[in-house]
């Protein structure tokens, strides 16, 4: 089912002659349907009100898998039926959570009804992209583009996005799109891919530091990949897999080293270096005082593990731990006490703190919610593996999209329903290509002997 090649290559004749005019008809018919596709998600963006957030897009891509729900299925791979299993406990431990916990049922519908559009929107996304990567290379362009549609238009798709919009999505879109057009230079992309390193200079000069890391790590990987990668990535063994997590985790204390260095060097932008150096300087380091939801709710997961909090929970003693932390970035402020109140009455009704997928569902929902964003940090690290040597031009998407998973699945709340069904949609679209083309050379290897 899945398939790597361009929808546009001929099939084979079977006997008949194609006419040049039928085959015409087919081009045009592949290139009007990718064109609506690309249009479809560049429109993503505006949303109304209906116990939650529903975007038009959701609700068009939705009717989309209820028209066709009779052959969706048959493009969901093995890797996604699991991840679709886990998300549904996810859902079913946080109705158990709410339960203990004495939430309001409106709550619990709330949360566990995110999840459920959730899964449908990423089965949609399956059958939308017919697994081709021609498909989702024009859905994934269109996605792009929205990140400039909706600064005009408006929406809530981030908090303050028009005040920062570079920081809040646009720069991330920004470098999908360099790396989706590396993927149209096949023979050149090694070459091609030098632009990365003037995209992450632009994105240390508008203060997008996380993103800059990402692009930089992108370059390196790729071009390794291009240099020394294999046609068919090989299989990732357990070995190889802690071994790449050891690496990375002195990667992250590298990288954590070298902002503090910068920071005391005083080599970083203006406006970077008074935020880093709030952060660096005080009572909580840097760590704590960059991400005080993070270690906010690694108290709360301390306290309760196993059945989490529930969706509207509230602790006075975790809150005044997180409220401290997050007035430590303000030193050039003394209004501390204003900071406080309309920080509490500005968070209060969303439960504790976490800002991460992967720790608001252990917090929320307890260890067996977490799950399923554990396998989504198990794939993206995965396809980073395969992508690291796998040569081929769609190998930068794939880091890049991989990486910064990695990063939002536990630092970030941003990514909303669509952004991660689609970044799904990609990484487990490589990993069961990779998978079946192994499986294929291996039968043609037998076959040979």
């Amino acid at each position: 089912m899945t398939t790597i090649v361009n929808s546009e290559t001929p099939m084979p004749s079977d006997g008949v002659a194609t006419t040049a005019a039928s085959e015409a008809i087919r081009l045009r018919s592949n290139l009007l349907s990718n064109l609506a596709a690309f249009m479809l998600f560049a429109l993503y963006g505006p949303a109304f009100e209906l116990f939650g957030q529903l975007r038009y897009v959701e609700i068009a891509v939705l009717i989309f898998l209820f028209v066709n729900a009779h052959r969706a299925w048959s493009y969901v791979d093995r890797l996604t039926k699991i991840l679709i299993a886990l998300l549904i406990i996810t859902a079913l431990s946080q109705i158990l959570s709410d339960m203990v916990n004495g939430v309001y049922a409106d709550s619990t519908i709330k949360r566990v009804g995110t999840y459920v559009i959730f899964i449908a929107i990423l089965i949609a996304c399956k059958l939308l992209s017919l697994a081709e990567w021609s498909r989702l290379r024009w859905i994934l362009a269109g996605y792009c583009l929205s990140w400039v549609f909706i600064y005009f238009v408006g929406t809530t798709a981030a908090e303050y996005y028009q005040d920062n919009p570079w920081r809040l999505g646009l720069g991330w879109a920004f470098t999908l799109a360099i790396c989706l057009g590396l993927s149209l230079l096949p023979r050149l992309y090694l070459v091609a891919m030098a632009i990365l390193l003037p995209v992450a200079a632009l994105h240390i000069v508008l203060g997008a530091r996380s993103i800059a890391i990402f692009t930089l790590f992108v370059f390196a990987a790729s071009s390794y990949a291009a240099l020394f990668g294999k046609p068919i990535a090989s299989k990732v063994t357990a070995r190889r897999f802690f071994v790449v997590i050891g690496v990375l985790s002195l990667g992250i204390a590298a990288g954590y080293q070298s902002i503090i260095w910068a920071t005391e060097k005083r080599i970083l932008p203006a406006e970077v270096q008074e935020r880093t150096e709030a952060q660096v300087y005080s009572l909580y380091g840097l760590a704590a005082t960059a991400r005080p939801e993070t270690a906010a709710s690694l108290t709360a997961i301390a306290e309760r593990p196993v059945l989490g909090w529930g969706s509207t929970a509230y602790d006075p003693m975790i809150w005044r731990y997180y409220i401290d932390l997050l007035t430590a970035n303000w030193r050039s402020r003394v209004d501390y006490r204003n900071i406080y109140e309309d920080t509490f009455y500005q968070e209060w009704e969303g439960g504790l703190p976490s800002h991460s997928h992967f720790f608001g569902a252990w917090v929320d929902g307890g260890f067996f919610a977490s799950l399923s964003w554990l396998l989504v940090l198990i794939v993206s690290i995965l396809a980073i593996m395969q992508g690291m040597t796998w040569r081929h031009p769609i190998t930068p998407a794939v880091i890049f999209i991989a990486s910064t998973t990695i990063w939002d699945v536990l630092f970030s709340p941003g990514p909303h329903r669509m952004d991660m069904a689609l970044r799904l949609t990609l990484l487990t679209f490589v990993l069961t290509f990779l998978a079946n083309a192994r499986t294929a050379a291996a039968k043609a290897e037998q076959t040979d002997n």
